[in-house]
């Protein structure tokens, strides 16, 4: 009788040691489903997020040109082609003037005056499609025309500063014109909006790697306002990437505003590779 009762134990433990695992494995299969379920979830919306954040870079880039194209047409209509329409009337009325000496000197005075403004317009707009100094002199005598000529218009006091003996010199024209938007473009925006009074950019080198700190000392803003992502800051890290950079923002309502950009190396040996 004992026996049997051993038995019985020993089937009723077993029946439970094995119910047990078994529960024990099911929880185990349906955890680690629901954990791949969850990992496949998280990782789709990582490459969605990815995918809106590429196509919004392409997307301001795109706008941007577009916006450029907008602005030189503009420029062109409104400026060399009103002189160019005046240097029209201009040329109509030799033929009334005649022989008189007077009219004829002050058509061609006239005339002058309205080929130098053409002439002025188009050198503008060609500067602005791709600045002069840059190709001619180097990346830090370009910005430090730009910035000259950005304070002599706004009033603010914009320093530029390279303590990496011009090593920027090195890259390549396209990689050096990226580099000059990206500032040019964090100089317009703190020209709208930043209300600063000061500029500082400094370019250092340190350890095989460039930095270039933009700061001002306006009134900042909030980085968790994600209403702040406008065309201007896709159109700025499209640009970096081109130039595979990397970058680090530092700034708060009322702080001011701080834009490192780290260059690699190997951008600058590209030039040595190339040329």
């Amino acid at each position: 009788m004992e026996v049997q009762k051993v038995g019985e134990s020993i089937y009723f433990l077993v029946f439970i040691g094995t119910t047990g695992g078994l529960l024990l494995a099911l929880s185990v299969v349906f955890f680690y489903i629901r954990y791949q379920k969850r990992f496949i979830q998280q990782q789709a919306e990582i490459q969605k997020a990815a995918l809106e954040h590429k196509t919004n870079l392409i997307s301001s880039v795109i706008q941007s040109q577009e916006t450029e194209r907008i602005r030189i047409s503009k420029e062109l209509h409104d400026h060399v082609g009103s002189s160019l329409s005046s240097l029209r009337f201009l040329v109509s009325r030799i033929t009334q003037a005649g022989t008189d000496a007077t009219s004829l000197k002050e058509i061609a005075e006239e005339s002058k005056a309205g080929i130098d403004s053409i002439i002025q317009d188009v050198r503008n707009i060609s500067h602005s499609l791709s600045p002069a100094g840059l190709e001619l002199w180097g990346f830090h005598e370009a910005l430090e025309e730009y910035c000259d000529k950005m304070s002599h218009l706004t009033g603010l006091t914009i320093s530029v500063t390279d303590n990496s003996e011009c090593i920027l010199k090195k890259l390549l024209f396209d990689d050096a014109l990226s580099l000059f938007r990206v500032l040019q473009e964090l100089l317009t925006n703190t020209i709208k909006h930043a209300s600063a009074k000061v500029v500082t950019i400094s370019v250092n080198q340190k350890e095989g790697q460039i930095t270039v700190k933009y700061t001002d000392d306006g009134i900042g803003m909030d980085t968790h306002n994600q209403s702040i992502a406008g065309i201007g800051t896709y159109n700025i890290e499209s640009r970096l990437n081109m130039l595979q950079a990397d970058y680090d923002i530092t700034t708060a309502p009322g702080r001011g505003y701080i834009f490192i950009i780290k260059l690699r190396a190997e951008m600058l040996d590209k030039k040595t590779h190339n040329g």
